[in-house]
């Protein structure tokens, strides 16, 4: 995800520094036209406003341990990152003193929403801030929200939603793979279930352009699903709501981690969910 909001960014005529611990990846927005930094302090020295898309919160916490003494007064630090309120609302109170400013700000629309420059984005945070930070959200994505002005607002919308898109693709699977032992054609069944009151993304897009294809690379794998489950159980034990489909979702999405490996995409969520229905 990182890599082609990256190189947008460099296409919209940003002024932008990089660093990757993949080489590969950073030799790739280098040769975008981005000035590859050889640390996470190479990489923020100096800077106005710096973005950071990480696999997670805790990864979040480590770079900021390490960036933390070289931020510039004044500037923005932006986490685009699937990550929890809570990390983004300590680390806003940590840089606080020296007058840096925070936004939690996630991204929605997969890997090909960040290449097409089409993300939503799901902004928290100080509303000012915000509109500083604007005309550079409106370069990686196409609808940009302000939802509060916690910094920490935008990360819960973000597990929310993921939330909603994670229990769409396994009941929309269930009800494929029921259907197409019943003798029906798994194409009209999303054909169908598409334009009807069951219509979802799983219906419209992950299940038809990625499962009925054969092809399974829609391009976020199914460890990062489980894994945004386990936050969203964590933000709801913090507000003490519980989440009965929430659990069972988290639940099912870490079996399938085990069962069909971190790495896979997320839409094998599919195969794993047809072997335990017709085993």
């Amino acid at each position: 995800m990182g890599g082609p909001m990256a190189k947008n960014l460099v296409s919209a005529d940003h002024d932008l520094t990089a660093y990757d611990l993949d080489d590969d990846a950073l030799e790739a927005i280098s040769d975008a036209g981005a000035t590859a930094a050889t640390s996470t302090a190479d990489a923020v020295e100096g800077a106005e406003v710096v973005f950071l898309s990480l696999p997670g919160p805790d990864n979040v916490a480590a770079v900021v341990d390490e960036i933390e003494a070289d931020l510039e007064a004044g500037s923005i630090l932006v986490d685009l990152t699937t990550s929890t309120p809570g990390t983004t609302e300590a680390i806003a109170n940590r840089l606080a003193d020296r007058d840096i400013d925070v936004l939690g700000a996630p991204v929605s629309g997969g890997s090909s929403g960040a290449d097409a420059g089409t993300l939503s984005i799901i902004v928290g945070g100080d509303e000012a801030v915000f509109e500083a930070c604007e005309p550079l959200f409106e370069v990686i994505g196409s609808d940009v929200f302000h939802v509060g002005d916690g910094v920490g607002h935008g990360h819960a919308v973000k597990l929310l939603n993921n939330y909603l898109s994670n229990i769409a693709l396994l009941a929309t699977s269930e009800a494929v793979i029921l259907g197409d032992a019943a003798g029906l054609d798994r194409q009209t069944l999303v054909d169908v279930f598409s334009v009807s009151s069951g219509r979802n993304s799983a219906n419209q897009d992950k299940i038809p352009n990625y499962v009925l294809t054969g092809e399974y690379d829609m391009g976020f794998k199914i460890g990062l699903m489980e894994k945004d489950m386990r936050l969203l159980s964590e933000f709801a034990g913090e507000q003490q709501v519980p989440m009965l489909l929430g659990h069972l979702t988290r639940d099912l999405a870490g079996y399938a981690k085990t069962k069909k490996g971190f790495d896979s995409d997320m839409t094998r969520v599919y195969d794993f969910l047809e072997e335990f229905m017709l085993e």
